[in-house]
């Protein structure tokens, strides 16, 4: 495997442009942190992950590809990409981490290969694992249309959803009900951590993974303790793994 180690060119604030070469599977974390006069990348077809803050402040960054290679984007990815206007996310991400596109002023448009769902808050994508990413500020339009923004008081899972991802539902606090379908065997870390208005919850006997605080301070937490088969953990406040 090969990879552009963590932090390999943190704080070179007179890099410009980069071309990386191939084969590499991995850019580090905090690998072009406050690389702040980055204007563009060429991320290879073979990167399969962006590691946590590796764009973090690259203030001059105005767009980028990501390949459909890419399975997974760190926390703060693109945290501070004050000039970045545009993006795509193919339908191979499946994790997108914390505060992946906070602070992206100028971003106003996303193109999402598998759109499945725009919330007040989320964007859900993806398919056999359900992901999801904040809404930036200031964000008005994916896949070319405006976007149209949907109660979630109430979601439904497709049967093609094989997994939920970290984080997938975190905070969504006017989520009333949600019914989970017996294609699902794992539900990912902190998944519906701070949905206090949740009331209605089904765990089918599929379901063989529970990721860690994937309940915490949930509407029905109480209701879910008194059930043998989810875990303790479940329940418990544990920032470890989002790191």
């Amino acid at each position: 495997m090969f990879k552009i180690g963590d932090g390999c060119f943190y704080g070179c604030s007179s890099l410009i442009s980069i071309n990386t070469p191939t084969p590499i599977n991995e850019i580090g974390s905090r690998c072009f942190e406050y690389c702040s006069s980055l204007t563009s990348i060429n991320i290879p077809s073979s990167v399969k992950s962006l590691g946590y803050h590796c764009f973090y402040g690259c203030s001059s960054l105005t767009s980028i590809n990501i390949p459909s290679s890419i399975n997974e984007i760190g926390d703060d990815c693109f945290n501070g990409c004050s000039s970045l206007k545009s993006i795509n996310i193919p339908s191979s991400v499946i994790s997108i981490g914390y505060w992946c596109f906070y602070e992206c002023s100028s971003l106003t448009s996303m193109n999402i290969d598998n759109l499945q769902f725009i919330s007040e808050d989320r964007i859900f994508m993806n398919e056999p694992v359900l992901v999801s990413v904040q809404i930036p500020e200031n964000l008005q339009i994916i896949n070319g249309k405006n976007i149209e923004k949907k109660d979630i008081n109430k979601f439904i899972i497709p049967s093609s959803i094989t997994k939920l991802g970290n984080a997938c539902f975190n905070g969504c606090s006017s989520l009333k009900s949600i019914n989970i379908p017996s294609s699902i065997s794992k539900i990912g870390h902190g998944c519906f951590d701070r949905c206090s208005s949740l009331t209605s919850f089904n765990i089918p006997s599929s379901i063989t993974s529970f990721g860690r605080g994937c309940f915490e301070e949930c509407g029905c937490e109480d209701e879910l303790m008194k059930n043998k088969t989810i875990p303790s953990y479940c329940f418990e406040s544990d920032e470890s793994w989002s790191d």
